[in-house]
């Protein structure tokens, strides 16, 4: 995945210019690689004739996809299968685009297939006897079927009502499947042995949380069955363990009574209690237990 824009609905999301937002999405999804006389394959819910004739006048940029029969720039001719043969192919030809309508062979098809390219101007047919813009398209359109089933297979998502980390899952699932295709190339080129997707997602995922768990270790709260798993998992050397026996308990303490830093000064209130980690004077009210394995 090169680029994408989060889609809000039809309230949310709003298009440039006064176009419509199969036109602006096009437009801005392809900005980074405008005037390079590459081609766009596109359903339908985005192909129409303005925005051919934008990317190609304006952007440098080809395009073939899907078009509705419902656009009025489509001819009734190209639309009509009552005179047509199944497999027969019929085109029409623009200065920019060419328009070809195919009646599929099955009989049970009800639909003809249109389809909008500014890359082809001839009626030429493929070896399977479809039009060669169906061919090309048909090589061409399955990228981000492809993307989404591949980040569907392996997710990291959980169920959720929180939309933000929705997008957050799908940021992830993004990020891994990029890194897995760039990890595959770099593989092929220099000839080293490929892991499968799922092991490599896991040792991504341990790799990732590494940081976070190591700044956790810090925390004196953190349960000692925890850390120990946390060293373990990143085989980290061990702390010299402080024995428990030295750890006073509290009801053994036997310290001078002095007034606690946390209670105001006019509550005046006395304890022997003292913090096991600053020694500082803590009252019963500011003195939080733990068990022997949190210590």
């Amino acid at each position: 995945m090169l680029s994408g824009i989060p889609y809000l609905g039809k309230q949310g999301t709003r298009a440039r210019d006064g176009q419509n937002l199969g036109h602006s999405f096009t437009k801005e999804l392809t900005e980074r690689y405008h005037n390079t006389n590459r081609n766009v394959t596109t359903d339908n819910w985005f192909t129409s004739v303005p925005l051919i004739q934008d990317m190609l006048h304006n952007c440098g940029m080809t395009m073939i996809g899907t078009v509705r029969g419902n656009k009025a720039e489509i001819p009734e001719e190209m639309k009509d299968k009552t005179t047509r043969a199944p497999g027969s192919s019929a085109f029409l030809f623009t200065k920019d685009m060419t328009l070809v309508s195919y009646v599929p062979k099955t009989p049970s098809s009800k639909k003809i297939v249109l389809l909008l390219s500014s890359m082809h101007d001839k009626n030429s047919l493929a070896s399977s006897g479809k039009p060669t813009i169906i061919e090309d398209y048909n090589r061409t359109k399955g990228g981000v079927d492809t993307f989404d089933q591949m980040c569907g297979q392996y997710s990291c998502g959980r169920k959720t009502k929180r939309w933000p980390l929705c997008v957050f899952y799908g940021m992830v699932n993004t990020g891994v499947i990029n890194s897995w295709i760039i990890y595959e190339e770099n593989m092929k080129r220099a000839g080293g042995k490929q892991i499968k997707r799922k092991q490599y997602m896991q040792e991504l995922a341990v790799l990732l949380v590494k940081p976070w768990a190591v700044h956790r270790l810090a925390h004196h709260t953190l349960p000692r069955q925890l850390k120990d798993h946390i060293y373990s998992v990143y085989d980290l050397p061990t702390p010299p363990d402080t024995s428990r026996a030295s750890v006073l308990p509290a009801a053994d303490m036997n310290n001078s009574m002095v007034r606690c830093v946390e209670c105001p000064a006019k509550a005046d209130k006395k304890t022997r209690f003292r913090c096991l980690s600053c020694e500082r004077a803590v009252c019963p009210k500011h003195y939080y237990t733990m068990c022997g394995n949190c210590i």
